[in-house]
């Protein structure tokens, strides 16, 4: 072995398996890292799946959460955002929290949107960066025009109670002659292949975004708590010439980095709620599918856990008594580790399965 470990030149390299080869330290002093206050990863996959709640609070909140609650029951919430925000407003509902019933639109899925939207409502003029393209209950493509008049949204804006806005895309179509940026896509019957391009927004240009909208907000409303978060929905598709599933890490990556930026500014009464780690993070370990149990939609999150979600959401955010409403209101979804759940997801898919079949064949039988 010594001679195998021989240069030509005669020297000889260091061997991991050689001990007495190695070049030990002649003063050691300590045998281990500065741990003071470190925060550390779950060792045990079993926490996973067994203690989710638990794992929630221990592992995931530290950090982000207020030191006393800041909501009553009856405190209306504005979301915004992606799909992700109506899911959150359709639980917290359920569960007897207020929620706006504004008619806001769907698309804003990017921060260049949130920042156009809320730009609108409070100040009555818009960014000059947005398109304001919408997808209608008809399924139809068309450029969006507020329901109510903007002093109905202003109004609510200035009564909520706090506002949630959760992003979803950096990836963003763009106007080349105005600089504008669509709120979601581009309608084919405008696209212009030298004019639109297609491109990830950087960390400022969001991090930028989401501050103007903070202060957008804090102009129309000083006081009410402001709760930032990533959507975990992955991306539908990308134009990127990648992988939709590596576009979408990168995505999501800006994303949050520019979340980190503005959260270091420390600015009071905004708080970053970490749900984007409650699905991917836990649903990386867990034996349960974090997406798709209850329909077989590979990007819808399971239902389970976004109720566990908004139970931790209202948790930490909500007075004790409105905890206690939600506890009485909210119909305990099955987890998808006992029988009953599975039985309940088999039969629903199965449904779901049924009703697509039959509108493709009504579709056929039209064509």
């Amino acid at each position: 072995m010594a001679k195998k470990l021989e240069n030509p030149d005669g020297t000889r390299d260091v061997g991991v398996l050689i001990a007495d080869s190695a070049v030990r330290a002649k003063h050691l002093w300590t045998r281990s890292w500065h741990k003071t206050e470190a925060s550390y990863y779950p060792t045990d996959r079993r926490t996973f799946d067994h203690e989710y709640d638990a794992l929630i609070r221990d592992y995931i909140l530290p950090g982000h959460v207020p030191s006393a609650p800041l909501l009553k029951a009856d405190d209306v919430v504005v979301t915004l955002g992606s799909c992700f925000a109506r899911e959150l407003r359709t639980f917290m509902t359920e569960a007897g929290l207020a929620a706006t019933r504004l008619r806001i639109p769907e698309s804003l899925t990017n921060t260049f949107a949130i920042r156009d939207f809320v730009s609108w409502v409070v100040t009555g003029a818009e960014t000059g960066r947005g398109f304001r393209y919408d997808r209608l209950e008809t399924g139809e493509i068309a450029e969006w025009v507020p329901p109510e008049e903007r002093e109905t949204f202003a109004t609510a804006f200035g009564e909520a109670g706090a506002f949630v806005f959760a992003i979803g895309l950096a990836e963003v179509w763009e106007d080349t002659e105005t600089g504008g940026i669509f709120w979601r896509g581009v309608p084919k019957e405008i696209f212009e292949a030298n004019r639109h391009v297609f491109r990830i927004t950087t960390v400022e240009e969001n991090r930028e975004n989401i501050l103007a909208t903070v202060d957008l907000l804090r102009e129309a409303n000083p006081t009410a708590p402001i709760i930032v978060s990533l959507s975990p929905v992955p991306l539908e598709a990308t134009f990127r010439g990648m992988s939709c599933m590596t576009a979408d890490a990168v995505s999501k990556s800006v994303l949050r980095v520019a979340l980190d930026l503005v959260m270091a500014e420390k600015r009071p009464n905004v708080w970053y709620w970490p749900g984007f780690e409650m699905i991917r993070w836990v649903g990386a370990h867990a034996s349960w599918p974090a997406y798709g149990f209850h329909d077989d939609r590979a990007r819808h999150v399971t239902r389970w856990a976004v109720q566990r979600i908004i139970q931790a959401f209202g948790e930490t955010f909500y007075t004790p008594d409105a905890v206690a409403i939600m506890r009485e209101q909210m119909a305990p979804a099955p987890s998808p580790q006992s029988m009953t759940g599975r039985w309940h997801a088999i039969l629903e898919r199965r449904q779901k399965r049924r009703t697509a079949e039959r509108r493709a064949a009504r579709r056929q039988s039209k064509a």
